[in-house]
This record gives C-alpha cells, sequence and structure tokens, in this order.
C-alpha cells in the first residue's frame, strides 16, 4: 500500500477542451439524427423535450451514445490521473485495472520537460512516466521531499510537442472512426 493520497493530477485543460468540443459534437449529431427518424417525426414537435421523451421511449442509441460518447468523456477528463501518495504514485495507464504502482525508492530522478505543465519520471528499472498537470510544481515538492534528484532543463520539450500532436491525431482519429461507424448504421437505431 502506499499511504494516504497527497495530490492527485488531472488532465491538462486544453485536453478538456478538445475531449468537451468532441462531446458538443456527437451531442449535436444525436440531436439532429434523432429528428430524421420516422417514428420521431410521427409525433415529435422538434423540441430538445421531445428528443428525450423518444430517447426515452427507444432508449437504444442513447445507451449507446452514453457509454461511447459521455463516460469515456467524463473519466479522461476528471477521474483519470496520477496519484501521489506518501511512499509512491499510482500511474493511471488508462484503464482503472490497468494501474501501476511505483514506489518513491524505485524512482531514480525526474525532468521537468514543460515550465508548467508536464514532467518525466525515470525509474531504476529504465520505465519513464510522463505526468501532465495542470502545474506541477506541487509533483515537484513531493518528489523533493523524498530526496529525489531532478533536472529542471527543457531539452526535451521539443519531442514532447510531437508526443501531444500525437494524442490529438489519436483522439481526433478515434472520433472520426465513431462518427463513420454512426453515420454507416452500426450503432443501435
Amino acid at each position: 500500500m502506499l499511504g494516504k493520497k497527497l495530490y492527485k493530477t488531472s488532465m491538462l485543460n486544453l485536453f478538456r477542451l478538445t475531449v468537451l468540443a468532441i462531446v458538443v459534437f456527437f451531442l449535436n449529431d444525436f440531436v439532429l439524427n434523432t429528428y430524421t427518424y420516422e417514428n420521431f417525426q410521427a409525433d415529435g414537435r422538434f423540441r430538445i423535450i421531445d428528443v428525450i421523451q423518444y430517447h426515452y421511449r427507444y432508449p437504444g442509441e442513447a445507451i449507446a451514445f452514453l457509454f461511447l460518447i459521455i463516460v469515456p468523456a467524463i473519466y479522461y477528463a476528471f477521474i483519470r490521473g496520477a496519484a501521489f501518495c506518501e511512499k509512491g504514485f499510482r500511474f493511471n495507464r488508462g484503464l482503472p485495472f490497468m494501474n501501476r504502482e511505483i514506489r518513491y525508492d524505485d524512482v531514480k530522478t525526474y525532468k521537468l520537460l514543460h515550465p508548467k505543465h508536464i514532467i518525466a519520471i525515470h525509474t531504476s528499472k529504465g520505465d519513464v512516466f510522463l505526468i501532465a498537470d495542470n502545474s506541477v510544481e506541487r509533483v515537484i515538492a513531493i518528489l523533493d521531499q523524498h530526496n529525489i534528484p531532478g533536472d529542471l532543463a527543457r531539452d526535451d520539450y521539443a519531442n514532447l510537442l510531437v508526443n501531444f500532436r500525437k494524442f490529438v491525431i489519436v483522439v481526433l482519429s478515434f472520433s472520426v472512426i465513431v462518427f463513420t461507424l454512426k453515420k454507416l448504421g452500426f450503432f443501435f437505431r
């Protein structure tokens, strides 16, 4: 056990805005597609309350929307993050059952990659953990309390920008794939 939790990181605000934009896009598509359904056109008056009542009667697509868009957006934007505890930290690798616990004794060094948002933690086993937060000063303070040496230079900052671009490309690609599959009729209708 790692002891009492001291600090939990959160998603960067820029990525939260990206996730919010994707949710709004899919929500808009969800509502506009509902207007085209024959069952809706028979008794709907094209108000939002009518869309809610329609999906209450025919919940299949609403449930798919909830589990494909809303639940992952909430999880990645608000729940997921690295938790720093008294004796180590828990690194979340995307899904709750893939979490990995690292004790501070196993941490060799850390390196600041962005002046305010990103830090890389290197372990004695050769693993590198990238921690992104809206403010990494608290993470640096916790690591300094455990006498872990660190480097505050920013020479890997250019390499980091490439990783951010890859993240945005993966998120947007997944969104395009889900949107295309939805338009082709692979989800509930």
